[in-house]
């Protein structure tokens, strides 16, 4: 049973659609989150294609503006609901957990709080009469927009009062945080903390299992066909096949001949390109660390932003492949 729980800051491009179906496939998560899509209503978003599968289902609240909806989206084989409570700042779900042993409700809170004091103050009270009027399991997660220390802030004011208020409501609603923040935090328990990649928000993972369903087989991907250096990969491996046999036994050797070159290809051209990837990915978490320290230069800004923008075109390739 895994949570994945994403500030997206966003979600109507395809990029970032394409990067919470990686995260929810990587991660393996039952159950995912999605705090300011920033779009008016779940219908101007792409559900299906955050998921791996036709087994899913979701609930929404529909955003203010530029501001909130949240999102929860869930596995329907391992979960069945039976209620839900909508808020402009959360959203609640309730049920069971299939094929399971353990007794009793799951319930799982998604949440975005508001920035003024006041809708903080009866966010808290709203979800503390919540959680104390429900039996069974919670898993809160998502934004309050409110720290517990100090040192949870960087680039912005603390506020002791604010502070001191969040953790009484969790002790009054007896949950256990997890104390990690951006990447200086990277595993506690069960808790990961991810790359910011595509968001200014770090999307984390509670993980309860861990599964290996083994080597994806091999298919012809739509993002192979803008790749560079493909066409000439098959047309060289087209022109300089030699077989014999009847015509649909040549053309059925020729066409394996074809396979096996691409797949050498992919093979060579994957290495590459993780290769590329990860030394970007690396940079930018180098960067994330950082900024909160010191301000960057400029050309640390902009070399900053060219692999955030190399990540985006990956993901945008990897896009075209669910379509």
């Amino acid at each position: 049973m895994n949570f994945l729980s994403i500030n997206v800051r966003g979600v109507g491009e395809d990029a970032k659609i394409s990067w919470v179906r990686r995260l929810k496939i990587k991660h393996k998560a039952t159950f995912v989150g999605l705090q300011e899509t920033q779009l008016s209503t779940s219908l101007s978003i792409d559900v299906k294609g955050c998921w791996d599968s036709n087994e899913f289902d979701f609930v929404s609240v529909d955003s203010s503006g530029r501001s909130g909806e949240l999102i929860l989206i869930w596995d329907t084989t391992l979960f069945q609901k039976s209620d839900v409570i909508k808020n402009r700042h959360y959203l609640v779900i309730s049920g069971k957990y299939k094929n399971s042993s353990a007794s009793g409700n799951l319930n799982i809170v998604n949440v975005y709080g508001p920035q003024s004091t006041s809708e903080k103050k009866k966010v808290r009270f709203e979800l503390l009469n919540i959680i104390n009027g429900r039996s069974g399991m919670w898993v809160v997660f998502g934004n309050f927009n409110v720290v517990r220390d100090l040192g949870e802030r960087c680039s912005s004011q603390f506020r002791p009062h604010s502070a001191f208020a969040f953790n009484r409501f969790i002790q009054e609603a007896n949950l256990k945080d997890f104390n990690m923040g951006w990447e200086r935090f990277t595993y506690y328990d069960s808790v990961t903390a991810h790359p910011r990649e595509l968001s200014n928000h770090n999307p984390i993972t509670l993980t309860s299992s861990v599964s290996d369903f083994g080597p994806i087989p091999f298919k012809f991907f739509n993002s192979w066909l803008l790749r560079e250096g493909f066409d000439q990969v098959v047309t060289d491996a087209w022109n300089c096949f030699r077989g014999y046999g009847t015509p649909d036994a040549y053309l059925a050797a020729k066409f394996r001949f074809l396979k096996e070159i691409i797949k050498k290809w992919r093979k060579e051209m994957d290495q590459k390109e993780r290769h590329e990837v990860n030394v970007t990915l690396k940079m930018t978490k180098n960067f994330e660390k950082f900024v909160e320290s010191r301000p960057l230069s400029s050309e640390e800004k902009g070399i900053w932003i060219d692999g955030i923008k190399k990540i985006t075109e990956w993901e945008r390739l990897k896009a075209l492949d669910l379509k």
